[in-house]
């Protein structure tokens, strides 16, 4: 049985991380999400609300579990038994990134290997920090994101 785990912020999750995630889980006899913090970043939800988005997104799809993580993701997979990590890419900006952050993790253990997914063409643009952006100024996110969190950015902006 081959485990994988798809570790982010998920602040919050769009159809592009869900599209990755479903690509993922046909792919993976079990697929981890991982909700981690990112310390570069300041989330906007808390671990525990992000993690009920996800849960949310995909309940539908069994071989899934949500986990909330603050460890290293590698360390995180050895707990899980999980050998591969899935990245998703949008394009090339992407991919520079996380093959850096490949490279590290491979350094960190060599016996876990990085995947990258493609996301669908048409959520390709789609990013969680330019969602925020659109519903801070008031603008319906609801085609980028399901509807409990479009539910929940606009309570969030609304304040």
């Amino acid at each position: 049985m081959t485990k994988a785990l798809y570790a982010g912020s998920f602040d919050p999750i769009t159809f592009g991380h869900i599209d990755v995630i479903k690509r993922a889980s046909r792919i993976f006899d079990k697929v981890y999400v991982a909700i981690s913090i990112n310390t570069h970043k300041h989330a906007l939800f808390t671990d525990e609300e992000r993690a009920e988005f996800a849960r949310q997104a995909l309940n539908q799809l069994p071989n899934v579990d949500v986990v909330v993580s603050e460890e290293l993701t590698v360390q995180l997979a050895h707990s899980l038994g999980a050998t591969v990590l899935v990245r998703g890419v949008r394009g090339g900006s992407d991919l520079d990134s996380e093959m850096s952050i490949a490279g590290l993790n491979e350094k960190l253990a060599d016996d876990i290997q990085t995947i990258f997914i493609p996301t669908a063409a048409n959520y390709r643009d789609l990013s969680s920090s330019m969602i925020k952006e659109i519903a801070k100024f008031h603008g319906d996110v609801s085609k980028f994101v399901p509807g409990p969190v479009a539910q929940a950015l606009n309570d969030k902006y609304q304040q």
